[in-house]
């Protein structure tokens, strides 16, 4: 029972449920064809706190991916909401202007007093073909 406790608290947390209470993450869309853009939203996250992001370049499934995670801060508000923008896809003119990053797999993280809560949202990118 043991092995079977590690590996479900090694499991990434999407924070998705639809009664999530803390630490609750929403994707929108939840899947679209490669070059979109997907919005992620926290919410009942710490107010007024750090979020750390982590995410890999967009590498299409058939390409080989480099070993790269780019790292970025956002702050929640003082209710505990934050947005990140990301394109499954190549970056395009206008981007950097509207805050949307080029990449893929997020992870936000936030100390939670003794912890770090962590959550890797799901969403599904439609390649073409």
């Amino acid at each position: 029972m043991t092995g079977l406790t590690v590996l479900l608290a090694a499991a990434a947390l999407t924070g998705q449920s639809p009664d999530c209470q803390r630490f609750c993450m929403t994707v929108r869309p939840a899947e679209a064809p490669e070059g979109s853009v997907f919005t992620f939203r926290g919410r009942h996250w710490r107010p007024n706190r750090r979020v750390r992001v982590t995410f890999g370049p967009y590498c299409r499934p058939d390409d080989p991916s480099p070993a790269i995670a780019y790292l970025g801060r956002l702050r929640t508000n003082g209710r505990g909401r934050f947005v990140f923008r990301l394109r499954a896809g190549a970056e395009q003119e206008g981007d950097l202007e509207a805050h949307i990053h080029s990449g893929h797999g997020p992870t936000f993280e936030q100390r939670a007093r003794t912890r770090t809560v962590s959550r890797s949202p799901r969403y599904r990118v439609i390649l073409p073909g």
